[in-house]
């Protein structure tokens, strides 16, 4: 198998968010940041790692961190309002 086969955009993909998987916690941004923003954050590199993983096109792949940033804004939104959901 030739180097020049290999899904290199793929594998970098799935290494970077790896990396930042790890990194993040670390980063000292905890306390600078409000805790929703950490989760957000959180969900960059969980998307690289399965564009990575998967055969799925970018814009498909797209959706997870985009869908999981709506997703802890709404909720961050209600408790903001007073609303408890959990």
């Amino acid at each position: 198998m030739q180097f020049s086969s290999w899904r290199w955009n793929r594998i970098i993909a799935f290494l970077g968010g790896a990396g930042l998987l790890f990194w993040v916690p670390w980063s000292g941004l905890s306390p600078v940041l409000p805790e929703w923003t950490i989760d957000v954050l959180r969900s960059v590199p969980l998307g690289l790692c399965v564009y990575g993983f998967t055969e799925q096109p970018r814009n498909v792949i797209a959706m997870v961190p985009a869908g999981t940033a709506l997703g802890v804004g709404i909720l961050a939104l209600y408790r903001a309002f007073g609303f408890g959901l959990f």
